[in-house]
């Protein structure tokens, strides 16, 4: 029956799903530097002038409210870490000819992870004229005078296209507004410059909206990898168009280092309430053009919002729209850096990458690196050296970025892999627990191989994965018992079902953006393969085909008041065909049903339950917890035999445990406390990161 399987079947339809859908064709009017978009640039040079010269308009005050994030973001992946959020009111003021002014009239700001960072002032105030002729940001320590498009000079510096012509919606106009856009793009991508799209009404020539960023030369900070911004003005009086709404995005990271983590600036902005030509003295502007009221004036500001208002709304991460103009810039630069970073920098996929500690591998030590030669291609290279088996670890990687997909390949040599139903500890802890108690939470064994994958986006916020791979499975063996206590006391390491694997993976998953007051995430797929092994008697084929769908489901609340926050999840999986054992599903103790013998409980089937309550305490040196989990296994033909050679049982009816801990220093640091019920249920103390830091520790 087993050999009936085909796991293939699956790949088939998933790679069908997942192949890049044919870009829609959408010619230019007349190619780069055609007449009608130079004439467009033309108008809207000549409009800006204009507008300055304009009786009509003698003066103006409006107000701007906005919010800025600082966070830690994780390139490929859904996962951020709010650090500070600053919330920011101004008073805007202009006189014509063209004196402007704004005043920081409310500010405050609350930290989620100690840092002590401070903004430039352009990422607390708003564009009021789209920039002048020179854009600049960061004061000019971030990106200093790069040509604007419908400067006097651009025609010299920048290609231009008309793209499209299409309606779009203004505040302060009743009906839509036709706008043409017209791309931009450097004639030398090797100078600084700005790359995206101007938005051009098509009545008067104005520019209604820009979204943009730059050349990997614009940026004068080494650690900037990008910025990426939107500008959108609104119609008022029927002729001004005036700041509406503004977007910025940028991040840092240190040049030299790969680290899978980076700092991001997110910033929005928002104008209204236009007063005009209320007479304004020109003593008004006299002086610098940002002032600020006294510290304590600007902290009791009556804010209309909470502090955390957009965030519960729209959780932080890259928006939709400025994640566009990237994409964008990079086909409008046919492949050409954009990134500010070195283009071959150190590689530290993680902190355990470069020195770990577990029974199987001993100590490892690793090191690696990327090399970015252009904006789509990625090419990574990583070795180390295992001194308990005496082996290598290496991997070689390739990845494809293009707009809407990711496509790689790698290739790998002894890649720990852990049996199991998922990451349960941080590499970096489990390394701690092993040199100081002997306590080794992961069950290894060895891939060597080739993988190839695709990602690409399906309905919206699903993202569909397909991966397969071509690899052997060898045991791992107990190599290493040295502690630092010398009273360690480590598992015996569990054989495998050694072989060549042929198999893969497919799933579609749903991540909720992180700190959404309400969210939910999703994910639900398959994986499985044959295992090709030395032929037996009870076996002549030698093989074991299975599959195994699985599916995962959370939720998640979050209250302003001490950041109360209500956490639910629950997983489920079963397996079909003929199962090598380290496909088996393994639960029990922490990660899974605390409280429990660690891995006690197994099966080809599994189902478990979390739900977590938590508030800060006395934030941010003390947040509480409380916790429930249940969790259950079963077998049927398939892995009742591997289940027996393991050593392990199913839980028979579903096991019960609850638990409370705290979070230390901004919850950085946990410790719980959890009580297994009912049989063999026990008291057990579990220490660990959050799990938000899990990937790069």
């Amino acid at each position: 029956m087993a050999r009936t399987i085909r796991p293939w079947i699956f790949a088939a339809l998933a790679a069908a799903s997942l192949a890049p859908a044919a870009a829609r064709a959408q010619a230019p009017a007349d190619g780069w530097n055609g007449a009608r978009a130079l004439e467009l640039i033309a108008r809207a040079r000549d409009r800006r002038s204009q507008a300055l010269a304009d009786t009509g308009l003698l003066d103006y005050q409006a107000d701007a409210r906005g919010f800025i994030y600082f966070y830690l973001d994780r390139p490929g992946t859904t996962e951020r870490s709010l650090v500070k959020t600053d919330q920011v009111a101004l008073d805007v003021l202009w006189k014509a000819p063209n004196m402007a002014k704004q005043r920081i009239i409310g500010l405050r700001d609350v930290k989620n992870l100690p840092t002590n960072i401070r903004y430039h002032e352009d990422h607390l105030t708003v564009v009021q004229d789209n920039f002048g002729d020179l854009i600049r940001y960061g004061d000019g320590d971030e990106v200093r005078d790069v040509l604007h498009p419908a400067a006097g000079a651009g025609p010299g510096t920048y290609d231009y296209r008309l793209e499209d012509s299409l309606s779009i919606r203004v505040p302060g106009s009743p009906e839509p507004v036709r706008v043409y856009e017209v791309q931009v793009r450097p004639k030398d991508a090797g100078r600084p410059a700005m790359i995206g799209s101007v938005f051009v009404d098509r009545r008067g020539g104005d520019i209604v909206r820009m979204s943009f960023t730059f050349t990997s030369a614009a940026y004068v900070d080494r650690q900037l990898d990008y910025i990426n911004a939107s500008l959108e003005n609104a119609l008022y009086k029927g002729r001004f168009w005036l700041p509406h709404r503004q977007q910025v995005e940028l991040r840092r990271q240190i040049p030299e280092l790969g680290f899978p983590v980076g700092g991001m600036i997110r910033g929005t902005m928002r104008i209204s309430n236009y007063r005009f030509n209320q007479g304004l003295s020109p003593a008004l502007f006299a002086g610098p053009k940002l002032v600020s009221v006294p510290d304590a004036q600007r902290r009791r500001f009556g804010f209309e919002q909470p502090i955390d208002a957009e965030l519960h709304e729209e959780g932080i991460g890259p928006t939709t729209e400025l994640g566009d103009v990237r994409r964008q810039a990079a086909e409008l630069i046919r492949g050409r850096m954009l990134s500010g970073l070195p283009a071959v920098r150190l590689n530290v996929p993680a902190a355990s990458s470069v020195l770990r500690y577990n029974r199987a591998e001993g100590a490892v030590v690793g090191f690696g690196t990327r090399v970015h030669p252009r904006e789509p291609l990625t090419l990574e290279a990583r070795g180390g050296w295992a001194f308990g088996p005496m082996h290598p670890t290496l991997e070689g990687q390739a990845t494809v970025t293009h707009p809407g997909y990711r496509v790689g390949a790698r290739a790998y040599v002894y890649e720990p892999r852990d049996a199991g139903v998922g990451p349960v500890i941080s590499g970096a802890m489990n390394t701690l627990t092993s040199v100081l108690a002997g306590r080794d939470y992961t069950d290894p064994f060895y891939a060597g191989g080739l993988e190839g994958w695709g990602e690409r986006g399906v309905g919206g916020a699903w993202t569909g994965t397909l991966r397969l791979r071509a690899e052997t499975h060898t045991a791992a063996r107990l190599t290493s018992t040295f502690t630092l206590s010398g009273t360690g006391d480590f598992r015996d390491v569990r054989p495998i079902d050694e072989g060549m694997m042929l198999g893969g993976s497919f799933f579609f998953a749903r991540a909720a953006p992180s700190g959404v007051a309400r969210g939910w995430s999703a994910s639900a797929g398959m994986d499985g393969g044959t295992l090709l092994n030395e032929p037996a008697e009870s076996d002549p084929a030698g093989s074991a085909a299975f599959v195994r769908p699985r599916f995962d489901l959370g939720w998640v609340r979050r209250w302003t008041p001490a950041r109360a926050e209500l956490e639910a999840g629950t997983s489920a999986g079963i397996a079909f065909g003929e199962l090598p054992r380290q496909a088996l599903f393994l639960v029990g103790g922490r990660g899974t049903i605390p409280g429990f013998p660690f891995r006690a409980f197994g099966g080809d089937r599994f189902a478990l339950a979390r739900v977590i309550g938590s508030a800060d305490v006395a934030g941010p040196w003390l947040r509480g917890r409380a916790f429930a989990t249940a969790g259950w296994t079963g077998v049927g033909s398939a892995g009742r035999e591997p289940l027996l050679e393991w050593g392990a049982a199913t839980t028979g009816s579903p096991r019960l445990s609850v638990g409370t801990g705290v979070g230390l220093f901004y919850d950085i640091l946990r410790v719980d406390v959890a009580r297994g019920l009912g049989p063999d249920g026990r008291w057990e103390l579990i220490v660990e990161a959050n799990p938000s830091f899990w990937d790069f520790l």
